[in-house]
């Protein structure tokens, strides 16, 4: 395997903003500030830049159909700037994939095209974005033309996308990934199976599996025809659901890919579950292949604060991968790209920084509209939320959270400060009893802080797009204990709660919708 591609620690999507979400020109300058000179000094050593949706494209292609072609009067500004800049940066640099790869490469970042293998958008018949390839060919459709299917459902959410059980569809996409490989001196060619995962009716996607098996092993071939030619290896990098089994059972056999080296990169993951996501399986079967395994963040998931992803880099790096994977990351300040990613590749100075480990969120993704119905048809549920029932002692909740850190050895040496437990109700009395164990330990019965104000996350204020930030608040009660005396594992922490009603009428349920671990180490 060539060496140097362990070098990508972080590989960044870029969901192509600066050409859908501009109102005013993008030049090679824009390209140059808003995009590039964000990123040197960070260890961000490929970025994966988004080439369209639904089949339309915002690169200088001549084979698919571009955004705009064949419009003379757009809805939004942004359709009309977008299709203007397109027109403009062909004109004067050769398209904004020529741009960006050649400011790219100057930096010593490796640009791979992102082929989003089937939109899911909710996007309007006549709208630029929606696609002719689609109106011409409603029969290829994963919902069949005049089909009847209840609303909402995951069903109707994944009906407008392609089916690639039909050749005419894997062929026009195959046209396009060619044209990417043959066309530009890139690193290689990223497919993006996860916006959106639903490439099959629901009941034919596992036995079409093969389908999409023969599908990559056309793009391996293609890639080391023109690597050959050019003198390199060029990386297949795909980007699949959060476990083997749910890719498998829309018809994405990752396992299979793996295991006959026909991908070079797998991002396990749409990062939507860091801590609950069962990561250690595609490390365990990529063991003795050429594939790198990355973990997967998501920012509008709720995972921007430092300490939360210190926790999932330290995770992901104690089950054996490779790097991290980011996406929606793209527009983060350069300080933030440098300092914060910084440190989550040095593996030395991450051990003893501070980290919040919690339990994901299945109720994240809980739509079954549009786009957000197809990461619900794909990824498998989290841990929270969980409706809590008055149970017999012995009895109770029983939550895993995994943990990287050796927080044992910390204290051993005497470098840990300390470490909590928090957990966030919505529902609960004041007079109602918490029972909680942690490894099979009491865990002290007084809590050291109990706050009717909620919990709080760090979010994308919207001021900038993906690149300000903010703390937003979630209602509920969040009680606090501390753990500091109960061991704390590396690796599988059981956590078991025992909830008892007290005297209150309760007529709603009591939900647990929050559960955090903060471990602080001693600061030099």
């Amino acid at each position: 395997m060539d060496i140097s591609r362990k070098n990508r620690l972080i590989i960044s999507n870029d969901d192509g903003w600066i050409m859908s979400n501009m109102t005013g020109p993008v030049t090679p300058e824009t390209i140059a500030s808003m995009m590039v000179e964000t990123y040197p000094g960070s260890p961000i050593g490929g970025v994966s830049w988004c080439v369209g949706n639904s089949e339309t494209f915002e690169f200088e292609t001549e084979v698919g159909e571009r955004s705009g072609d064949g419009y003379e009067h757009f809805e939004t500004i942004r359709e009309a700037w977008m299709y203007k800049n397109l027109l403009s940066l062909i004109e004067s640099s050769g398209g904004p994939l020529t741009e960006i790869n050649r400011q790219f490469s100057n930096v010593g970042i490796d640009i791979f095209p992102s082929m989003r293998m089937n939109s899911h958008y909710d996007v309007g018949y006549g709208s630029p974005g929606h696609g002719k390839f689609r109106r011409e060919h409603s029969d290829w459709l994963i919902g069949r033309p005049y089909e009847e299917i209840p609303f909402p459902t995951l069903e109707h959410a994944i009906a407008r996308g392609v089916d690639y059980k039909y050749p005419g569809v894997r062929e026009h996409i195959l046209g396009v990934i060619f044209e990417l490989i043959d066309k530009f001196d890139v690193a290689g060619i990223e497919l993006d199976y996860f916006r959106h995962p639903a490439f099959f009716r629901v009941e034919e996607a596992y036995s079409n599996r093969y389908l999409m098996t023969d599908f990559i092993r056309l793009v391996r071939k293609r890639l080391d025809e023109v690597g050959n030619q050019r003198g390199k290896h060029l990386d297949l990098l795909v980007r699949v659901p959060s476990s083997l089994y749910d890719a498998q059972r829309i018809g994405l056999d990752v396992g299979e890919w793996i295991k006959e080296d026909l991908v070079d990169i797998v991002a396990a993951g749409g990062g939507f579950m860091p801590f609950d996501q069962p990561i250690r399986e595609f490390v365990e079967i990529a063991e003795g292949t050429n594939c790198l395994i990355y973990g997967s963040l998501e920012a509008l998931r709720w995972t921007l604060d430092e300490e939360v992803l210190y926790a999932a880099a330290s995770r992901f790096w104690e089950a054996g991968v490779d790097g991290f994977y980011l996406f929606n990351y793209f527009n983060t300040p350069r300080e933030w790209k440098t300092r914060v990613l910084g440190n989550m590749v040095d593996r030395d100075k991450l051990k003893r920084l501070n980290k919040q480990y919690e339990l994901d969120h299945s109720d994240r993704i809980a739509s079954k509209h549009a786009h957000v119905g197809a990461f619900r048809y794909a990824e498998p549920w989290a841990s929270l939320p969980v409706f809590i029932e008055e149970t017999q002692p012995g009895g109770g909740v029983a939550l895993t959270l995994d943990i990287g850190d050796d927080v044992e050895g910390a204290k051993k040496e005497g470098s840990l400060e300390g470490c909590k437990l928090s957990l966030g109700f919505v529902g609960i009395a004041e007079d109602d009893e918490l029972d909680v164990k942690l490894n099979g330990k009491d865990v002290p019965q007084e809590p050291s802080e109990v706050s009717e104000n909620g919990w709080r996350y760090t979010a994308f204020d919207g001021q900038v797009y993906h690149t300000t930030m903010s703390t937003r608040a979630v209602e509920g009660k969040l009680i606090t204990f501390d753990v500091t005396e109960v061991p704390i594992l590396k690796g599988r922490n059981e956590i078991l709660l025992r909830f008892t009603k007290g005297e209150s009428p309760h007529f709603k349920p009591v939900t647990l919708a929050e559960a955090r671990l903060n471990i602080a180490y001693k600061q030099d």
